[in-house]
């Protein structure tokens, strides 16, 4: 039990650093797309030297290992664009008040493309979080529609790679996993094989193979949106006011050193919550980490509102209270969700996919 929540406050801990550093870094380099990159980056390099300190090993690439990833990486890499994006419009504690609308997509595209019929129970969990949300988003102060927009991208986009996860890993555990990853907390699978013969991936396998993947795939669309900016018109943008952030830096732009370091904290930080998330999962039920899940997003809320001394309206509070409410409602009525979305293994996993 110890072990536990000592690595539960660990695993908050690291998360709410990778979104508060990821704000900061936004805050004076805006550079959403470099972000992301430089985060696959470090989990890759950091799985390299977990190898070579002898605490894991890692399989040689196969094709079965790309064929099982890609997927993954793709979701994974429109997924944090999108939220690297939001963040560094809106505030950390808004972008992640609107990410806690996942389970109403989850429940929504079951029911529009699978004809799955839940409970009311379920229905009225999803009335709290959907409210609280929009009274979030009522501050014209800290609102910002593209960070909106793009927060809610990120949300819907790991949304469709939970659902797609229940059809590409076989052990039900692995798409848990990868669920709590999407949502700011960082996940993979204790295994994952598209084929019955081939072995599964452990959680350093998974880790790695999908961050270098996304790194490759990436690094084209980073070239072209930043990528020439900074290598052939190299230049440190200045300050920017963030939306609703009251710790604004108003000192000429940082030296490139100073951004550097907040990089490596952040990439860090961005490694080190995957792997306490993986190690929680290891301990205790998907039902407990579901929870503890639940726990980690509003610590994450909170850490930011203090780090960053975001003025907070009333009706905003109240709006995060009520999310907050509806999540654990949601949480409560998850085995219903469960039990439903079991009986679609068998079918495709997108609507027209195979």
């Amino acid at each position: 039990m110890v072990r536990f929540l000592v690595l539960c406050v660990l695993w908050y801990s690291t998360s709410a650093m990778t979104n508060n550093l990821g704000k900061q870094i936004l805050n004076i380099f805006r550079y959403p797309v470099t972000l992301t990159l430089v985060q696959f980056a470090f989990v890759a390099f950091f799985s390299v030297l977990v190898e070579k300190l002898g605490w894991g090993r890692l399989r040689p690439w196969s094709r079965e290992i790309v064929m099982t990833t890609a997927p993954l990486s793709g979701f994974q890499i429109v997924g944090h664009i999108f939220s690297s994006i939001a963040i560094s419009r809106v505030t950390v504690s808004f972008a992640h008040t609107v990410k806690a609308l996942s389970p109403l997509f989850t429940v929504i595209i079951y029911r529009v493309f699978y004809s799955i019929a839940y409970s009311p129970r379920v229905y009225l969990a999803l009335i709290p979080l959907t409210v609280g949300v929009m009274l979030v988003c009522s501050n014209k102060v800290s609102f910002n529609l593209v960070g909106f927009v793009c927060a809610l991208g990120s949300t819907i986009t790991f949304v469709l790679q939970n659902i797609f996860s229940k059809k590409l890993f076989t052990s039900p555990t692995a798409a848990d996993i990868l669920h709590s990853k999407a949502n700011g907390s960082a996940n993979g699978s204790a295994g994952a094989n598209t084929k019955p013969t081939m072995k599964k991936l452990d959680k350093l396998n998974l880790l790695f193979y999908s961050s270098a993947l996304a790194f490759s795939m990436m690094f084209p669309i980073w070239f072209y949106s930043e990528g020439t900016t900074l290598l052939f018109s190299p230049r440190t943008p200045g300050p920017i006011a963030a939306v609703g952030s009251a710790s604004i830096p108003t000192a000429p732009p940082p030296a490139a050193l100073y951004v550097a370091f907040l990089f490596f904290l952040n990439g860090t930080s961005h490694f080190l919550q995957n792997m306490f998330a993986f190690w929680i999962l290891s301990l205790v039920s998907p039902v407990t980490y579901s929870i503890a899940s639940l726990v980690k997003r509003i610590y994450v809320i909170v850490a930011s509102i203090i780090y960053f001394g975001d003025a907070v309206a009333p009706l905003q509070s109240f709006g995060i209270v009520l999310s907050v409410v509806g999540l654990y409602t949601y949480d409560l009525a998850k085995r219903d969700v469960d039990r439903w979305e079991a009986k679609l293994t068998a079918q495709p996993v997108l609507p027209g996919g195979a």
